[in-house]
């Protein structure tokens, strides 16, 4: 299959692919204005022709083209006053050209002023989600573990500053029901001794 050049149509070589995808398009609507034509007369075919010259249909060469054919045809019909049929407009496909580009231009600036808010308050939200992660006592991802293992540590040691209270008041409290089973055991043999 043979490559289509992108740059061709309608006999034309543009140097704009853009243009010429334009004049593509132009083709299509000839064939189907053509089409459409065959079967009209003269007075329909002058409409049609000032219709598509006051409605700037055509701005390629492929479309001025077919104007030029279509007004031709007219002229040489007997049937119609020379003096109606239009003269065919000819617009600098430069100026064509630097108008699409300057509205694609403006296109992008509305895009680009409603979007900018939106992406400014989205980065907002981003930055006030960093300062409140770096500033923030809860845990997160990142120092998990270490936090994690310090609470548990400080757990630890608490458990055992408790556990050596306990075991030193339970000392405590057996020593001192051991010293109160001596008094008493003191206290009973003294008095043993004493009833003797």
């Amino acid at each position: 299959m043979p490559e289509i050049d992108k740059s061709k149509a309608g006999g034309f070589e543009f140097s704009d692919e853009a243009l010429a995808e334009k004049a593509r398009k132009e083709l299509n609507a000839i064939s189907y204005l053509r089409g459409e034509m065959q079967n009209m007369n003269s007075a329909g075919k002058l409409a049609a022709l000032k219709g598509l010259i006051s409605k700037q249909v055509f701005d390629t060469e492929v479309g001025y083209s077919f104007l030029k054919e279509l007004q031709n045809e007219l002229l040489a019909d007997d049937s119609i006053d020379n003096a109606q049929i239009p003269l065919i407009p000819v617009v600098d496909s430069g100026k064509v050209r630097d108008t699409e580009i300057q509205v694609q231009k403006l296109k992008w600036q509305r895009k680009f002023h409603i979007l900018l808010p939106f992406t400014l308050v989205l980065a907002g939200c981003v930055v006030f989600m960093f300062i409140v992660a770096a500033t923030s006592n809860n845990l997160t991802i990142l120092d998990y573990k270490d936090k994690l293992e310090n609470k548990y540590a400080a757990w630890d040691e608490s458990l055992t500053k408790r556990e050596q209270e306990v075991k030193e008041k339970e000392e405590k409290i057996l020593e001192d029901e051991q010293n109160l089973k001596r008094g008493k055991t003191d206290n009973g043999s003294k008095e043993d001794t004493d009833s003797r």
